[in-house]
Formats: C-alpha cells, structure tokens, sequence
C-alpha cells in the first residue's frame, strides 16, 4: 500500500503546482524585472509633472492656431511699434471714407493759394461796395425813374405846348384887336403932316 504520507505530500505538491501555474497565468500580463529595465523608478519621475500639474497647461492642439517663430519673422515687435499710433490716438484722425469728400493736391492746382489773395478784398473789405442784386435792384429803379421821367417830360411838354397854343390864340386876338384899335385911332385923329400944314397957316 502507498504510504498515506507519501500520498499526501503528492497531492500538496500537485495543489502547489496548480496554485504556481495560476500565479503564473495571472502575471502573465505584467512586466518581470527585466522587461522594466528601460523604465523609469518613482525616483526617477520626482521632477516631472503629473497630468494634475498640467492641467493649465496648453497641449498640442491647443497650440496648432498659434504661431511659430519662424512664422513672426516679418512681425513688428512691441518695440518695433513704439513710434505707430494706437486706435485711441487715431480717435480724432480721418478715415478714407470720411476724406471721400475732400479734395486732393491735384484737385486744388488750379485754385488760388493765400499768398495769391493778398492783393484781393475780403468779405470785409466788400461790405460797402455793392452787390449784383443791390446792381439789379438799382438798375431796376433807374429804369423805373427814367420811365417815369420821360411820361412826366412828355406830359409836361404836352401841357406846354397846350399852354403856348392858348397863349399864341391869345396873342393872336390881342393882336388883332390892338391893329383894329390903331387903325380906328388913325382913323379919327390927323396924322403929324396934317398937324404941320394947321402949324405953317
């Protein structure tokens, strides 16, 4: 017969074997010392960053929309800019929009420079003188007056001439009873020979 103890250790052994062949099965997915030979110890990552620490931080793609340094080459520089206006200091600058409107260099050769208008009269100078509507207005008088001076004229000329036909009438008849009145005179009175024949008797 098998000895009993024999028999025993035989099955401790296969329950061994067993249990070291499913230790086995279960560290068959983890690394053996050897495999971690290139890995790095805890020790090692004490001065790297964990993801926590990271967390504010930019990834890669968070960087793909900003430029590299190589792509500011042709950039200006805060420094660059120091003599650029800033959009506050170009507030009260014009745009081109708001110089649409205005004129050009070339729009203003054939206009006249200050110096040009020296030898001109300002407004000033021009407020005594008269004005093309103070000229049409007088012009307008004048012909107005010579209108109505020469219906006066003619209408005082014609009076006259009324007046020198009465006159002339009454000249006439004057006249004409004057010679009636000498004759009828002459007619009853003797003429100076006749008073010189009566003087000689």
């Amino acid at each position: 017969m098998i000895n009993s103890e024999i028999l025993n250790n035989q099955i401790t052994l296969q329950a061994i074997a067993n249990s070291l062949d499913n230790i086995t099965k279960s560290l068959s997915g983890f690394a053996t010392k050897d495999d971690l030979k290139g890995f790095a110890t805890k020790d090692d990552l004490k001065n790297f960053a964990t993801k926590d620490d990271l967390k504010g931080f930019a990834t890669k793609k968070d960087l793909e929309v900003f430029a590299k340094k190589e792509d500011l080459k042709n950039f200006a520089t805060k420094d660059d800019l120091k003599n650029f206006a800033t959009k506050d200091d170009l507030k009260n600058f014009a745009t081109k929009e708001d110089l649409k409107n205005f004129a050009t260099k070339d729009d203003l050769k054939n206009f006249a420079t200050k110096d040009d208008l020296k030898n001109f009269a300002t407004k000033e100078d021009l407020k005594n003188f008269a004005t093309k509507d103070d000229l049409r207005l007088l012009t307008t008088n004048l012909e107005y007056l010579i209108d109505s001076l020469a219906i006066t004229t003619k209408n005082e000329f014609e009076r006259l001439h009324t007046k020198v036909d009465s006159l002339s009438a009454k000249v006439d008849q004057n006249h004409a009873f004057t010679v009636n009145q000498f004759d009828y005179v002459l007619s009853h009175y003797s003429v100076k020979e006749e008073y010189r024949q009566f003087a000689t008797r």
